[in-house]
C-alpha cells in the first residue's frame, strides 16, 4: 500500500496525460490496480491494459479488464506457473483476444545474472498464440536487447528524465540517452 501510495499516478492527471498523448501521437495506457481504475481508464478510451506482477493473482481484476475486450499485457514476476495459467485462462475466457505475457524478475534493480530469459521461450511454448516479452528492471539495456534476440515482442523498461529527481524507480530506470540506445 505504501509503495502504491507513493508511486501511483494521481487520478486527476490522467485526462490531461491522455489528451496530450493523443495530441502528439503517442499511445498511452495504464496499469489499473482495481476495478474503479479500469472504469476511469475506460472513460478515457484507454487502448490497452497492463496487469502488474503483484496483480496477476487478482483474478477479479483480470476478468474485469478482459471484459473490455482490449489487448492486455500481464507481467508474471510475482506468479508461479499455476498462477500464470489461471490468469491466462481467466483473461481468455472473459473476452481477451490479444494477450502478452511479460517475463519479469521482481527485483529492483534486477541482477543481470538472474534474468533467466529462457523463461520467455518456455512461456511461448506453454501458451501458443500468446505473445511474450520482458518487463526488465535490470540496469542498462543488455537484458532487453538479449530478450529481443530471443523473440521478445514487447519490452518494458522504466524511464526517468533524470535519476537525480529521485523518483521511486530512479535507481533502475533508463535516462533519455540510454533509452535512445
Amino acid at each position: 500500500y505504501d509503495l502504491y501510495k507513493e508511486a501511483h499516478t494521481p487520478w486527476e492527471w490522467h485526462k490531461q496525460l491522455f489528451d496530450k498523448a493523443k495530441e502528439v501521437g503517442i499511445i498511452l495506457f495504464s496499469t489499473p490496480f482495481d476495478e474503479t481504475a479500469v472504469d476511469l481508464l475506460e472513460s478515457l478510451d484507454c487502448p490497452i491494459y497492463k496487469i502488474a506482477s503483484f496483480e496477476i493473482v487478482h483474478l477479479p481484476l483480470i476478468k474485469y479488464v478482459a471484459k473490455t475486450k482490449k489487448p492486455m499485457i500481464m507481467s508474471t514476476g510475482m506468479a508461479n506457473l499455476a498462477e500464470i495459467e489461471e490468469a491466462v485462462k481467466v483473461a481468455m475466457e472473459n473476452g481477451c483476444k490479444d494477450l502478452t505475457l511479460l517475463h519479469c524478475i521482481s527485483a529492483y534493480p534486477a541482477r543481470i545474472e538472474d534474468s533467466n530469459l529462457a523463461t520467455m521461450i518456455d512461456l511461448k511454448k506453454r501458451f501458443p498464440g500468446i505473445k511474450v516479452g520482458l518487463s526488465d528492471h535490470s540496469l542498462g539495456t543488455v537484458v532487453a536487447v538479449t530478450a529481443v534476440a530471443l523473440g521478445a515482442e514487447v519490452i518494458e523498461k522504466h524511464f526517468v528524465i533524470s535519476r537525480k529527481d529521485k523518483a521511486v524507480d530512479s535507481a533502475f530506470s533508463l535516462e533519455p540517452d540510454e533509452l535512445k540506445r
